[in-house]
């Protein structure tokens, strides 16, 4: 069976196969990896030399 409900209220088989679809849905608890580079760190971090320029070839 394929249903579509664009909006209102469903019918009564509507209803049930929206049942049937949720108990049959198992939810997944995703946890979040958070990769942080190395470079990041601050012992890895150098300030600019004075002549260095974002984008040099701009203009």
């Amino acid at each position: 069976m394929e249903f579509s409900i664009i909006k209102g209220d469903p019918t009564p088989d509507e209803h049930i196969a929206i049942e049937f679809a949720i108990s049959l849905h198992k939810r997944e608890e995703l946890i979040p990896i958070i990769r942080r580079s190395t470079f990041g760190s601050p012992q890895l971090r150098k300030p600019f030399g004075n002549s260095f320029q974002f984008n040099p070839r701009k203009n």
